[in-house]
């Protein structure tokens, strides 16, 4: 067991380097650096080599954010730089550079030996990221002279590349380009989803009058779903009048729910949509209040982000205190990722306080879960706690929060609580206290001084009888010859 913690240390000590690379900074890169500035970090310890958590890096997060040519060509000729390095979805950073449709830098990958045979961890192909991108024939023509099939090349649900492209194009003459490399009008997915059921996601009626005039069929999938199915689906997907409007007029049922149960209600919902969708909803006996096969209700969906006025909207026809399968219920989803405004409406609405995840977390867990650094983001959960104080909600002093905080990184909402009279030297299961955290994995001496200073005791050890002066030992990230350490003898 005391080899646990030396692994729990090293680990620490990885994150630590990771959160110190700039070239992990999705913001440097947006910025559209120069080489002399990519330069002047690396010359101050900064490994442009480094991958980052996610499996993101920098010569990934450069190309993601469209620099220069030249600037990622520097990048790329540089020693240690692996063209094939396992990235986020274990992809190459030409699949990646292949779904921006940047050609140039596709063809220096592919000098510099990318491979383009790889398969990434959701079944696609590097023909298939050509299909996410704006319709270029010069990449398909690419990726297809580098070895892609154009006719063979499927995802995991039995997608091609010209159902996976159709939802954005602008212009249906592009569907002879694939016609002339041997697709058919008739392609479908392994569910039976054509051609028109993907472009429904796009919400371009011009194109799917177009797809109808060629013969493409808008029958029903295999699993039973219509059209309607797709809308308000996928990347970049589109919910219109217009488009729910003329899918009726092809003789298609708005109110046919998808495979799980979910209908247009629940994509209303979550969208954000228009009082003028809503009636088109109701005129079409669509139950604005029925949940799906895992018992989200539309009002669940709404919570989410939702605005206060479709919340009141929704509140008419469903229950606020219903909950799913996962034990959420609409406040839960609000206090996760809403306004105050709208948490504030759903409990005046009646919504239980008191509800528990099925995880054991009450609301205060719920909004310190999932909390992210951000802008306002401490005035909101200011706002929340102050409204489920005042709705008699009581907090829970005992640590559990300000452990869930101390993983967020974010000194300001770990004061926040401490502030509220957590204590800060309560252990989590592993029996450790914050402390013991902070000295693992402090980027320097200062947090763990001011977490002394706000009441944690440096003299608690760990269930490995390790001391704080021990763990900051370990920590390579702090160099203790030329750190003052008297303050842990105070």
């Amino acid at each position: 067991m005391k080899k646990s913690i030396l692994v729990i240390l090293s680990l620490c000590a990885w994150f630590t380097s990771q959160a110190q690379n700039v070239f992990h900074d999705r913001g440097f890169w947006a910025k559209k650096p120069t080489i002399a500035m990519i330069e002047a970090e690396i010359a101050k310890g900064n490994d442009i080599t480094e991958m980052g958590p996610g499996g993101w890096d920098g010569p990934l997060l450069a190309i993601m954010a469209d620099n220069d040519y030249d600037v990622i060509k520097h990048i790329l000729d540089k020693p240690g730089i692996d063209v094939n390095v396992n990235t986020h979805h274990s992809q190459n950073y030409l699949i990646w550079t292949t779904m921006k449709g940047n050609l140039p830098v596709m063809e220096l990958l592919v000098k510099k030996g990318s491979r383009t045979d790889i398969i990434n961890s959701h079944g696609q192909s590097l023909l298939m990221h050509a299909a996410m991108a704006k319709p270029d024939k010069a990449v398909y023509d690419f990726c297809i002279a580098n070895g892609g099939d154009i006719v063979n090349d499927k995802d995991e649900q039995g997608r091609n590349v010209m159902l996976s492209a159709v939802s954005g194009l602008t212009d249906i003459s592009f569907l002879d380009y694939f016609l002339s490399k041997g697709l058919s009008l008739d392609d479908t997915d392994k569910d039976g989803n054509g051609l028109f059921h993907y472009a429904v996601q796009g919400g371009n009626i011009s194109l799917l009058k177009g797809l109808v005039a060629k013969g493409v069929s808008v029958k029903p999938n295999k699993l039973g779903e219509n059209a309607f199915a797709f809308v308000g689906r996928g990347r970049g997907a589109r919910m219109s009048i217009e488009l729910l409007e003329y899918l009726k007029s092809l003789g298609l049922d708005p109110a046919l729910p998808n495979a799980q149960g979910r209908t247009l209600a629940h994509t209303a919902a979550q969208a954000g949509a228009s009082e003028e969708i809503f009636k088109f909803l109701e005129d079409n006996n669509i139950d604005l209040g029925k949940s799906d096969d895992n018992d989200n209700t539309p009002l669940m969906a709404a919570a989410h982000r939702g605005n206060v006025e479709l919340l009141k909207r929704l509140l008419e026809s469903n229950s606020v205190n219903f909950v799913n399968r996962d034990g959420e219920s609409a406040l839960v989803n609000a206090v996760a990722l809403n306004s105050p405004e709208a948490v504030n409406l759903l409990i005046e609405a009646g919504g239980d306080v008191g509800i528990m995840s099925k995880e054991g977390d009450d609301l205060y867990g719920v909004l310190i879960g999932s909390y992210r650094s951000g802008r306002n983001s401490i005035d909101r959960v200011k706002a929340l706690i102050s409204i489920l104080e005042n709705n008699r909600l009581q907090m829970p002093l005992d640590g559990s929060l300000l452990h869930k905080a101390f993983k967020k990184d974010d000194e300001e909402l770990l004061s926040l609580l401490i502030e509220k009279g957590i204590d800060i030297n309560a252990k989590d299961n592993d029996g450790n206290t914050i402390l013991h955290y902070a000295a693992m994995q402090a980027k320097d001496i200062a947090l763990v001084e001011r977490l002394i200073e706000k009441g944690a005791d440096p003299e608690i050890k760990t269930e490995f009888d390790e001391s704080i002066l021990d763990l900051l030992k370990a920590n390579e990230a702090i160099n203790l010859e030329e750190t003052n350490t008297d303050f842990l003898n105070k």
